[in-house]
């Protein structure tokens, strides 16, 4: 499994109670079925920054 890392995800691992969704999101995830799950968490500024985590195919040598 590969992680894309972005801004947004950065904010979601730094907040325990979003971090601990995407983390159940992780175990249960599974490329045949897509995910409702939403994580909201808010920035430096008090704006509201959504987050909707997917797992997707990998193709490549290590996938």
């Amino acid at each position: 499994m590969k992680v894309v890392r972005s801004k947004r995800l950065d904010k979601v691992l730094k907040d325990p109670k979003a971090a601990e969704q995407l983390r159940a999101f992780l175990a249960s995830a599974s490329l045949a079925e897509p995910s409702d799950v939403e994580i909201t968490v808010k920035d430096s500024k008090g704006n509201s920054v959504r987050y909707l985590p997917k797992l997707v195919r990998v193709a490549g040598s290590g996938a």
